[in-house]
């Protein structure tokens, strides 16, 4: 193995550690573990990352990332639902809320 070769897989590591640290620290922040896979994503790291972060496999992570685009959908869609004037004569903000406390 040529120096630079040497130097290159040092440098991964360190990177590989750096992205672990930062991982541990984001998960930290939630006692879900979809909450956990969600903060991941968003901070950019791929399926594979997470799932070996989390000890789980890529194809439970890429499960997980699918129901929470479907759950934040859903939330948009009731969203924009109250908020159009037909379906909302009122138009208030009042209604808006009361659909985003029920869960929606």
């Amino acid at each position: 193995m040529s120096q630079t070769e040497k130097l290159l897989k040092e440098i991964s590591d360190k990177l590989d550690l750096l992205m672990r640290l930062v991982a541990a620290d984001i998960v930290k922040l939630a006692s879900v573990e979809q909450d956990k896979i969600e903060m991941l994503s968003s901070s950019g790291f791929r399926p594979v990352e997470i799932a070996r972060f989390l000890n789980k496999t890529p194809d439970n992570i890429n499960v997980q990332l699918n129901l929470i685009r479907k759950k934040r959908a859903s939330k948009t869609m009731i969203t924009k639902k109250a908020q159009d004037p037909k379906d909302n004569p009122e138009g208030n903000a009042k209604n808006i809320t009361s659909l985003s406390r029920k869960g929606g």
